[in-house]
């Protein structure tokens, strides 16, 4: 599958990630950084929602997000995102839930992409390189 990784442009893409689990965690860390992508990280809803609204001197360009999350859903945090902070950016969700009434909520929220775990590398950065144009 093509995609444009973010060393072909400019600056850096940003990615925030957010995933409770350690492991997939460092696996998407490697994979994004690998093909230029600089990944900001959150462990739990809470954190993916305070580095949203604190983002450093530049917020992110697209979100990786579960749905299983500690302290906050994937889905609260999808909705933070597009009703509090009222933005578009750009989210694909990557989760292991089969919690169709999460997929039907973020779905109608507005995803650029919804992948089942688990996802073929290919699958994680064609979806990231469409969401980001």
């Amino acid at each position: 599958m093509k995609y444009q990784s973010a060393s072909q442009r400019d600056k850096p893409r940003r990615v925030l990630v957010v995933e409770d689990d350690v492991e997939v965690m460092r696996l998407l860390e490697e994979l994004l950084v690998g093909h230029g992508y600089e990944v900001l990280k959150a462990r739990n809803g809470v954190e993916a929602m305070v580095a949203l609204t604190a983002a450093p001197p530049e917020p992110p360009h697209a979100v990786l997000l579960d749905l299983a999350l500690p302290l906050e859903s994937g889905v609260s945090v999808l909705s933070f995102l597009r009703s509090v902070m009222q933005s578009g950016l750009p989210v694909i969700v990557l989760t292991g839930s089969a919690d169709l009434e999460a997929e039907t909520a973020v779905r109608e929220l507005g995803v650029s992409a919804y992948l089942r775990k688990p996802a073929s590398p290919d699958k994680v950065l064609a979806a990231i390189s469409r969401a980001l144009g």
